[in-house]
């Protein structure tokens, strides 16, 4: 889908820097960017609902994330 959207001149400057040093177009820097800051705000949701605990660090959290994962998803048939 196309938008049009108004940024000042020095974060275009930036993003057709960074895009370029990334290999991408500005559209496709801007829906990384985009991507990542859902990834966070969902992080963000689930720290806020779960708490940090589960989060004290990553080992102990990968580890968090692979019992919830197997407990909701250990019924499905691939």
């Amino acid at each position: 889908m196309k938008i049009g959207v108004s940024l000042p001149e020095h974060l275009i400057a930036f993003a057709d820097l960074e895009a370029k040093r990334r290999g991408l177009s500005r559209s496709g820097l801007l829906a990384k960017l985009l991507e990542a800051e859902k990834v966070r705000e969902q992080t963000r949701r689930y720290i806020d609902q779960y708490g940090w605990d589960v989060a004290e660090n990553e080992k102990s959290w990968r580890t968090h994330q692979k019992r919830r994962m197997a407990e909701e998803y250990g019924d499905d048939e691939w």
